[in-house]
């Protein structure tokens, strides 16, 4: 059944120039190439992504493969990319991989087993390579060579029979009679090729037998494979294929897919002066520890230093992943001295938002134009959640999309086209499938209680998480190796959980019961009095908001203004506009079915304060205003630029930002 191909917003740079750029062949000859790696969280579109690069290289030779749908060793990786690479293209012909398929052979017999089948073995082997026909008609003889060395282990694929047909074919008669000769050797290999043939099914069936045996094993099939490549795209049949050949690798972030791209990264590394013609295509939802020597991990501090490695000068500050937007500025094509180029995929632009709710939505009356802006402050750009919102929305009338906008986490969704995806039948059932990764034990509920906080203190405090052995730190640092930390800039360099991720995890611990001991209530009571006892008061009245005690906020932010008409300078402005962002950021669990200005009046009512109080309604006004579902359409904004203007008056040179604070709401 063929994979299900969805279109894509904001990568044309990806699938356009970058792509084009890595399959050029300049001057017929091959370059070092990057493997480039798309990363994100989960929902990110990074496999959609590879589904559109292997459409548009449907011509070419290239080869898909999901790491994810089983655990594989190296060398029965790359006899599968070998046998999509091998089949017929019009333009490039077949691709032949010789070496990799003896290598896969000999490794799949039991060559080791009796010295009088090693030496039938060693017969039959010579004789296949030194026919004078064409291999392609000696399947039955290499089938033959199995059979009489032993029985078939793991190492052979399934698919031995119609593979040899297309990994042998296209030889000629000298390549034929160098085929043996030219097997890459093991580090330390002694004697014959044959010889090395021979260990090699040896050292790959002996476990145990050699501590660095199966690194050795790996080195040697890599080498094969790379070596094929080489020699496809030599001589006479390099004039045809004038471009490169393409791997795509999905989910690279697991055990197996880590392995591979290690074990290619060494097989290049050894032979640096031979540029093969593989572009490889990758995806990973999991930082790996490989990329950290040329690239700044997300959300670590500690991550920008200056690299260490000959392909970057001593001074340079490591680079940040790449985004779609960066890739014409990286012009000429990614440096290929490093092996890594890392693309960030976990954040959409404004216009592609504008763009999918142009093709999802439908957006052709003016009163709609507010609904980019929604999902953007609700999703915070993640691609799947963007989706999913959009989609949801679509199924309103024009007139019912703003009540809509409110409640749509509960909003029901068309049932999937793919089997793969969830069926839940709501956005919040579908979006929660983001949390799998956490399980549902104690880890997901310390996760939950830790998003409380604006930043990732919490995380930090025992206190405060309450499984019986609270580990916020390797919570932490699976968050950051699962790319679900970023770094903020607001209130000074920090870190914080993904604004989407987060919005889920709240809505996680709005829904505990009153009785569970990390409710809202007291969850958001522990973080305020922690930040009382240290003083750090902008942080404590941003909890005491999130509580809906706004009598207390209005009292803090009200002292530079006190006494009546207090004038304050420009630096104190500054600084009340940075506590007053901290503060109103605090996340609500209101009624959003209410109107906004209305519920702006409830709740100055509810805490005591008169209806004139100019920084009361200013300050329900953001609180509200920052929340996307309290204030879809943005109708709050008019009342935010008068209030900021009433509170400026005869405020003296700091009046001034309050000013250019308002014309943001115009």
């Amino acid at each position: 059944m063929p994979r299900e191909r969805r279109r894509l917003y904001g990568l044309r740079a990806v699938t356009g120039w970058l792509l084009e750029d890595l399959l050029a062949r300049p001057n017929r000859e091959s370059r070092n190439l990057p493997v480039v790696v798309a990363l994100g969280p989960r929902g990110t579109g990074k496999t959609a992504l590879l589904h559109e690069v292997d459409y548009r290289c449907g011509r070419i030779p290239h080869a898909y493969l999901d790491f994810e749908r089983a655990e594989r060793e190296p060398r029965e990786v790359l006899g599968e990319l070998a046998f999509e690479l091998s089949k017929h293209w019009k333009q490039f012909g077949r691709l032949a991989f010789p070496q990799l398929w003896l290598c896969l052979l000999i490794v799949g017999s039991a060559l080791h087993t009796r010295a009088d089948n090693r030496r039938e073995a060693i017969r039959q082997l010579r004789g296949i390579i030194s026919s004078g026909q064409p291999i392609e008609r000696n399947r039955s003889g290499i089938l033959d060579l199995v059979r009489t060395t032993g029985t078939v282990t793991s190492g052979l694929p399934a698919w031995a029979a119609p593979a040899a047909d297309g990994l042998l074919r296209g030889l000629g008669w000298f390549d034929r009679r160098r085929l043996l000769r030219n097997v890459p050797r093991l580090p330390g290999a002694q004697g014959s090729s044959v010889d090395v043939l021979i260990d090699l099914a040896r050292w790959a069936n002996e476990d145990g037998a050699r501590s660095e045996v199966p690194d050795a094993v790996d080195a040697i099939f890599f080498e094969a494979f790379l070596h094929d490549l080489r020699r496809a795209y030599a001589g006479f049949n390099g004039s045809r294929r004038t471009l490169n050949c393409i791997v795509l690798l999905d989910n690279v972030h697991t055990p197996s897919g880590r392995k591979f791209l290690l074990a290619l990264q060494e097989a290049r590394r050894r032979m640096p002066g031979e540029p093969d013609p593989l572009v490889v295509f990758a995806s990973s939802r999991a930082w790996l520890p490989l990329w950290s020597d040329g690239w700044r991990r997300p959300g670590a501090h500690d991550a920008d230093r200056a690299g260490a490695r000959e392909h970057r000068p001593a001074d340079a500050r490591l680079p940040r992943p790449r985004t779609p937007s960066d890739i014409d500025a990286d012009r000429p094509a990614p440096d290929g001295r490093n092996p890594w180029y890392l693309l960030d995929l976990s954040r959409l632009t404004r216009e592609s938002i504008g763009e999918l709710a142009d093709d999802i939505v439908g957006q052709d009356m003016h009163a709609d134009r507010w609904i980019t802006d929604f999902t953007r402050g609700l999703t915070a750009g993640h691609p799947g959640g963007t989706v999913e919102v959009l989609t949801a929305l679509a199924r309103f009338d024009v007139r019912e999309r703003a009540s809509a906008a409110c409640r749509i986490f509960e909003s029901d969704l068309p049932q999937p086209l793919s089997e793969s995806e969830p069926t839940e039948a709501t956005v919040r059932d579908r979006v929660c499938g983001l949390l799998r990764d956490f399980g549902t034990g104690p880890a997901l509920r310390d996760l939950v209680t830790a998003s409380a906080a604006r930043n990732v203190d919490m995380l930090y405090r025992p206190e405060v998480l309450d499984s019986a052995v609270p580990n916020g730190e390797q919570l932490l640092e699976t968050l950051r190796n699962q790319l679900w930390i970023g770094e903020t800039h607001d209130q000074g360099p920090d870190l914080a959980i993904n604004p989407w991720l987060r919005r889920i995890l709240l809505r996680e611990l709005t829904d505990r019961p009153d009785t569970d001991p990390r409710d809202w209530t007291r969850t958001h009571t522990l973080c305020r009095d922690i930040y009382r006892r240290e003083r750090q008061d902008a942080a404590a009245h941003y909890h005491a908001l999130a509580l809906g005690d706004l009598a207390a906020v209005v009292s803090f932010l009200g002292r530079p203004f006190e006494p009546q008409g207090a004038e304050f300078d420009v630096p104190a402005a500054a600084a009340w506009l940075s506590d007053l962002d901290l503060i109103t950021s605090a996340p609500n669990r209101l009624d959003h079915g209410t109107a906004p200005i209305d519920l702006v009046a409830e709740l100055v009512r509810d805490n005591g304060l008169g209806p004139d109080n100019t920084l009361a309604w200013l300050v329900a006004c953001l609180w509200i205003a920052h929340d996307p579902l309290a204030d879809p359409q943005s109708a709050l904004n008019h009342t935010i630029e008068n209030e900021f203007r009433q509170l400026a008056r005869g405020r003296g040179r700091g009046a001034g930002l309050l000013h250019e604070r308002a014309e943001r709401y115009r």
